[in-house]
């Protein structure tokens, strides 16, 4: 639940509440004493002599607010209010009771007795009630600190189970496609291309089943996925499709979500080359801009301005993994035209630092 102090640890509240309690009566404890002071050495030593032990009882007697407020949470508001109030001034009017008594017996009485306990009654229901408002605001405090923790908590879990149902809306659709594909090859007795195009659907399968739907990968694994994919493809589409994959050194190492390209390629390939009777080219293109990464679909069919944008399975994914991964820094834009379609994403670049290499050790 991150760092708190001891006052909103909701891991202890009695201890919370007991040292909330003792501040209090330290505190109180302190005006009585320094108003002695500048009463005079009598007033001070009154003070100091009084003022312990009424402090001891009278704070005890305050700490059951907290026994309380705890035993009353779950009434409703009314009456538990109501209940509180109650505790206030009975455990107020016991106070000034145990006050007056030891103003009795330490003989520093300067009214009558009524009119003492009548000041001991008022000063001890103000401190009761303030002591009381201290544990309501305390417990409210850490009830929203738990809140906080729990709502953070639950939109982790629920980012997480938005991450794997998507990326599980991946595997499927290309797992159809390609197992149709390689029944069309067996049917027309074209098995060494069957044959070939099952040990790149395992060898994809086995990379997507071993990344993490939640975590990072760089650019450099993603658009080799992408290739091991076209080039299952390539075996269904022959002259076709015509593939191009350009990536920088210098970005080789940058961070994206697992599969984010991937609808994007099924998009091309589905739109643009499968309909198509010439070659198309499908461009996967990664570049720096403005200090923020593009990844860039594109490819060549006319036929792809029939698409819809937004509309399928594919870009809804891609935007809603952008959304979830990176929040308003992630955007999609959607370029279609005579030359193609075209698809560019732009998130945050971040490429972490190469870790620091052991100093060489020569033996001598």
């Amino acid at each position: 639940m991150g760092r708190m102090n001891i006052l909103t640890d909701d891991r202890h509240p009695l201890r919370a509440a007991i040292v909330l309690a003792v501040a209090f009566n330290l505190f109180t404890l302190a005006v009585f004493t320094v108003s002695g002071y500048f009463r005079g050495p009598e007033s001070l030593r009154e003070s100091l002599v009084l003022g312990v032990p009424m402090m001891l009882v009278d704070g005890y007697l305050g700490f059951q607010l907290y026994y309380a407020l705890r035993w009353t949470r779950h009434l409703t508001p009314a009456l538990r209010w109501s209940l509180v109030t109650v505790a206030v001034v009975v455990i107020a009017l016991v106070q000034a009771l145990w006050d007056t008594q030891l103003r009795i017996w330490a003989d520093t009485l300067t009214m009558d007795l009524r009119q003492t306990y009548i000041r001991a009654a008022t000063l001890n229901t103000y401190n009761s009630g303030m002591l009381a408002g201290l544990f309501a605001f305390q417990a409210a405090y850490m009830a929203l600190q738990r809140n906080q923790w729990l709502l953070g908590e639950a939109r982790q879990r629920e980012r997480e189970a938005q991450m794997l149902a998507l990326r599980f809306q991946l595997n499927p659709h290309f797992l159809f496609n390609t197992l149709n594909a390689i029944s069309s090859l067996v049917v027309l007795r074209r098995t060494d291309e069957a044959e070939s195009m099952i040990d790149r659907l395992s060898s994809f399968l086995r990379g997507s089943l071993a990344a993490d739907p939640d975590r990072m990968v760089t650019v450099e694994d993603e658009f080799e996925m992408l290739d091991n994919y076209l080039e299952i493809e390539s075996v269904r589409f022959g002259d076709r499709l015509m593939t191009a994959i350009h990536l920088p050194h210098e970005l080789a190492r940058a961070q994206v979500p697992p599969f984010l390209l991937q609808p994007l390629v099924e998009n091309a390939v589905k739109y643009a080359v499968a309909p198509s009777r010439t070659e198309v080219r499908v461009e996967i293109t990664a570049r720096e801009r403005g200090g923020l990464l593009e990844l860039e679909v594109s490819d060549s069919g006319s036929d792809s301005e029939g698409v819809s944008p937004g509309t399928g399975v594919g870009l809804a994914n891609v935007r809603e993994r952008l959304r979830l991964s990176f929040g308003d820094e992630g955007r999609i834009q959607l370029h279609k035209g005579a030359g193609g379609f075209r698809v560019t994403l732009t998130m945050p670049l971040n490429i972490p630092a190469l870790p620091a290499e052991p100093p060489l050790t020569i033996a001598a």
